[in-house]
Parts: C-alpha cells; sequence; structure tokens
C-alpha cells in the first residue's frame, strides 16, 4: 500500500511546482495538500472492506474546493504578474489549469471500479463531467453505467438527456428512453420521462413553426400532428398500461407534466388526460360504494 500511495504523490510533483510558479500556491500550502492527499490516498486503500464510497467522496469535496480556490486565486496580483512571463507560462501550460480536474477524474474513476454498484457515485461523476466540460469522459462514462446498471432507469434517463440536450439528437434520446422501457417496463420514473420528452419535441417543432412563419419562409419539416402530442398521446396511453390505469396518481403526475410547458400549448392532450382521470374517479368511486 505505501508504494502505491508513494507512485501518487510523486505523480504529483511536477503538477505542485507548476501551481507554484503560476503564483498561485505558496509551498506551504503545497506541504499540506500534500498531507491531505496522502491522509486520503491511505483512507481509499484501506485493507479488509473498510473503505466506503464516502472515503472517495470527501476526497472529492476536498479536490473540489481545492479547486474553487485555485480558481479564485487565477485572478490575484501574482498570479497575474507570472502568467505575464512567458517563459513560466510555457512551462506551466496545462498542468497549472487543468491539474485539479485531471487529479479528480482519476478519483473518480477509481471510485467507481471500487463501487461500480453505488448509482450515487456515478450521478456524482456524471454531474462533474458535465460542469467541466468533459464530453468525450462522460460519453465513455454513461456506456459503461448503461452496461454495468440496465436495470437502472436514472442512467436511461440521463442517456437520453445527454443526447437530446447535449448532442441535440432526438432520434438517439428516444431510442435510448425506448430500450429502458423495454428493460425497465413497470418504470414510473421512465415512462413520464418519455413523455415528457416527446412533449418537448413538439414544443420544439411549434415554435419552430412559429420562428419560420415570422421570417416569411414557407418550407419546413412540419407536422401538425406531432406538434399537437400526438405522440405523447401514445406514449400515454402506453404509460397507463404498463403503470395502471386506475391509478389517479399517474394521471395526476402526467397533468403536472403537461402544466410545466405553456399554457394552452397541449390544451387538447390536457383535456384527454382529465376526462381520463375523471373516469377513473368515478371507477374508483363506484367500486367504494360496492
Amino acid at each position: 500500500m505505501a508504494d502505491a500511495v508513494r507512485n501518487v504523490l510523486e505523480s504529483m510533483v511536477p503538477e505542485l511546482d507548476a501551481l507554484h510558479e503560476r503564483g498561485l500556491f505558496t509551498r506551504q500550502e503545497l506541504q499540506e495538500v500534500v498531507k491531505r492527499r496522502t491522509e486520503c490516498e491511505y483512507a481509499i486503500r484501506r485493507s479488509g472492506g473498510k473503505t466506503t464510497a464516502a472515503d472517495f467522496m470527501r476526497y472529492l469535496e476536498y479536490e473540489t474546493k481545492l479547486e474553487e480556490l485555485r480558481q479564485l486565486r487565477m485572478k490575484s496580483p501574482r498570479a497575474v504578474e507570472a502568467a505575464k512571463s512567458g517563459k513560466i507560462r510555457r512551462k506551466t501550460k496545462g498542468k497549472a489549469e487543468f491539474c485539479i480536474v485531471k487529479r479528480m477524474h482519476f478519483i473518480f474513476s477509481r471510485a467507481i471500479n471500487k463501487f461500480s454498484g453505488d448509482v450515487r457515485l456515478w450521478k456524482a461523476y456524471f454531474e462533474f463531467c458535465k460542469s467541466h466540460g468533459g464530453s468525450k469522459t462522460f460519453s465513455r462514462t454513461l456506456t459503461k453505467a448503461l452496461q454495468l446498471h440496465p436495470n437502472k432507469p436514472g442512467m436511461w434517463v440521463e442517456a437520453a438527456s445527454w443526447e437530446f440536450n447535449g448532442h441535440r439528437n432526438e432520434n438517439a434520446a428516444r431510442s435510448l428512453l425506448q430500450q429502458g422501457l423495454r428493460i425497465c417496463k413497470k418504470s414510473a420514473e421512465l415512462w413520464y420521462e418519455y413523455f415528457k420528452f416527446e412533449l418537448l419535441v413538439a414544443r420544439r417543432m411549434q415554435l419552430r413553426k412559429e420562428v419560420v412563419e415570422l421570417d416569411g419562409e414557407s418550407k419546413v419539416k412540419y407536422s401538425a400532428k406531432i406538434a399537437n402530442g400526438a405522440i405523447a398521446k401514445v406514449v400515454l396511453k402506453r404509460a397507463l398500461e404498463a403503470l395502471g390505469e386506475d391509478d389517479m396518481e399517474v394521471y395526476v403526475k402526467l397533468l403536472q407534466i403537461v402544466g410545466e410547458f405553456d399554457e394552452g400549448a397541449f390544451k387538447e392532450l390536457e383535456q384527454d388526460i382529465v376526462a381520463l382521470f375523471v373516469d377513473c374517479k368515478k371507477k374508483t368511486e363506484g367500486s367504494d360504494d360496492d
């Protein structure tokens, strides 16, 4: 264990030197960094199954605060002055800016390898990748997560969201949600997300048509049925079949999702859900009377 920790600490030397030369940390402060990292490295390597996911999270919390401090100090007079030196800039390029983030990737990768069943760790890593621009790493991590946890609805939702919002790929997002539902047929979370996704697609189509009409253009791929929520209506039907047509909470949740959009955007669909909800309530009250 000691040799492994020593190797990790030795790999830090170039980046710590870079942080010092750029005027971001003093030698005394960096000694404290080494001390804290040493403690954390030993904590995540305890034998006999004593290491926990919380040990990794504490390590990552420390590195997060360190990175926040580094970013603040990038604007300090000392750091600005050091950055003016071409020699220092060339020598420290990439290390002073990204060394802490790279180390956090390294810690996360070890954490999810050791605790691959901890979904919270995976989601924390997803958020970290998104906030630090690691799109390629995020894509690889998502793929690995889906391979290991195909029965976790949240993983499919995360992957679909990334394709839809990150890559603007509606077809890939839809495919992921459908694939997830083939595996997690009774997942309320996935059905709600799929329903919301089709409403988002429809709403975007409505807004695109409005913009095109304002610009006076006539050629646009537009389907009035889809824009009015026809696909979402199909998803609604299948969701009720899967989750239970006699469960009033399902109707309430679906109405809440429609309510997240502009008023009147899906008026007909909203009326359909209300009618189904009323029928469900009548049946429930009727069975209670019996």
